[in-house]
């Protein structure tokens, strides 16, 4: 197979037009932090309008290139379009990476590629981890051109190895920091190649200087069980919608996972002790060190090395147009699935959407019951009132996550914060926001406000009420 290069190139295409479908076939993107992440670029984009609200970083979060990009897109097309832009160069770049990866460290194992269809819609997609996933095709690009140069390089080596780092470090840091894990174990064994590690180090030093500017607080905790950390099927095949998601991935995995067993005794020192390495670093890394990422997206990275590389001695594989054909078929089926879950999500948004629009553009609006809709292991609804920044200009919410953000908000809102179903903030809500934005089932946000509040909008689930 590694001899049909037209042949993928054409896979990509098809796959690329294919995995579009969901993107632009509906008005919004049903992510779970896609909103926010589109607030944040439209602030950007557009910043002059809301210097007096928001300021820049000194130093800038190790996570900045998709807002940059996305704000750029902004500024050329309107916000809803240029979210699908961006999210398109995603899916496409997904499947060219993946291919160049195979092509360049495991062309032996070119049949591999099929998984591509079945991770690009992962969990982190479904998460709206934008700036995480977007560092994937890049890792998959950076790490092959990297190691193409350890034996052999020149100054200009040097140069663009620098800016792939700096680009990557920009994008995601733990990405990053996987990148620098690999390429440090490689160098030691080979004995090369140390200024090329030095040259992709120099960007990791932006990042204390980001710890130490924004005062961070140091957090040190570990999951609580090692099923939760290790075991969890649903988080580390990245399903986002309902369970059969791990029916379809499982399948080929455990063939996958025996081929690995088979092939181990083939596989080249070096990445024997790269896993091994990849494995501490799960192990040792707490949930959270300030801005490091969450401990589930140490998990698809961690796949990745498994299915990308551990093959890499097999010569042959008797059923590999067989196993080509079934990841075939179950992409197909994944693709149907994410396609009949966007359109089904799209009127509640919309309704959602529309409801927000009735607030006034000067006035404070909260959300504080969205807790029951999770679809699968995502909730589309979450921060859906982060919608009011790019389509109505309005400010005045509460700004999710703002650490990780290149901009931090100089009046910060309060945020409710819940506990089973309560808020145990009420008073200050009550004291900030004019309008507040619910999602429910029964009555149970709506009682504790109702004494203080008149509706304004009532339709099922979705309510709005005015402060009296």
């Amino acid at each position: 197979m590694k001899k049909h290069k037209n042949l993928f190139i054409l896979f990509i295409i098809i796959f690329s037009i294919l995995f579009l479908i969901p993107i632009w076939s509906v008005k919004y993107v049903p992510l779970q932090d896609w909103p926010v992440f589109m607030e944040f670029s439209y602030i950007i984009a557009n910043f002059s309008n809301f210097s007096s609200t928001f300021a820049i970083k000194i130093v800038p979060p190790p996570y900045l290139t998709g807002f940059l990009i996305l704000a750029g897109l902004m500024l050329l097309f309107p916000p809803l379009i240029a979210g699908k832009i961006l999210l398109s160069i995603y899916i496409i770049s997904f499947f060219a990476s993946f291919y160049y990866y195979l092509r360049m460290q495991n062309p032996k194992c070119l049949f591999l590629y099929f998984f591509a269809p079945l991770l690009v819609f992962n969990y982190f997609f479904g998460k709206g981890n934008i700036n995480f996933i977007l560092s994937l095709p890049l890792f998959l690009f950076v790490l092959p051109i990297t190691l193409k140069k350890i034996n052999n390089y020149r100054g200009k080596d040097l140069l663009i190895i620098f800016f792939l780092s700096l680009i990557l470090y920009f994008t995601h840091l733990f990405t990053y920091l996987v990148f620098l894990l690999i390429l440090l174990i490689l160098i030691l064994v080979k004995k090369k190649g140390a200024l090329l590690f030095a040259v992709s180090f120099i960007p990791l030093l932006s990042f204390i200087g980001y710890f130490l500017t924004n005062k961070a607080p140091l957090e040190l905790s570990f999951y609580n069980s090692f099923f939760a950390k290790y075991l969890s099927i649903r988080d580390s095949f990245g399903t986002w919608t309902p369970y059969i998601d791990v029916i379809l991935l499982a399948i080929p995995f455990i063939m996958l996972f025996f081929m690995v067993i088979k092939g181990w005794r083939k596989t080249a020192k070096e990445w024997k002790l790269i896993i091994f390495g990849l494995l501490i670093l799960i192990i040792i890394v707490p949930v959270e060190v300030y801005t490091f990422s969450r401990i589930d997206q140490r998990i698809l990275p961690f796949l990745f090395f498994i299915l990308l590389l551990f093959p890499e001695g097999k010569r042959g594989f008797k059923f590999m147009y067989l196993f080509s054909s079934l990841l075939i078929v179950l992409s197909l089926v994944n693709l149907a699935m994410k396609e009949k879950a966007f359109v089904a999500l799209q009127p509640k948004i919309e309704r959602c959407i529309g409801v927000m629009s009735m607030v006034p553009q000067n006035k404070s609006v909260v959300s504080i019951g969205t807790k029951r809709y999770y679809i699968g292991v995502m909730n589309p609804f979450l921060h859906i009132l982060s919608y009011s920044v790019p389509l109505n200009e309005n400010v005045n919410i509460s700004s999710y996550m703002m650490e990780y953000r290149p901009l931090y908000r100089k009046d910060k809102l309060p945020r409710p914060k819940m506990k089973s179903g309560l808020a145990m903030n009420r008073e200050e809500i009550l004291a900030h926001y004019d309008y507040f934005f619910i999602m429910e089932d029964k009555d149970s946000f709506e009682r504790q406000i109702q004494d203080f509040t008149k509706p304004v909008y009532l339709d099922n689930e979705i309510k709005l009420f005015n402060k009296k």
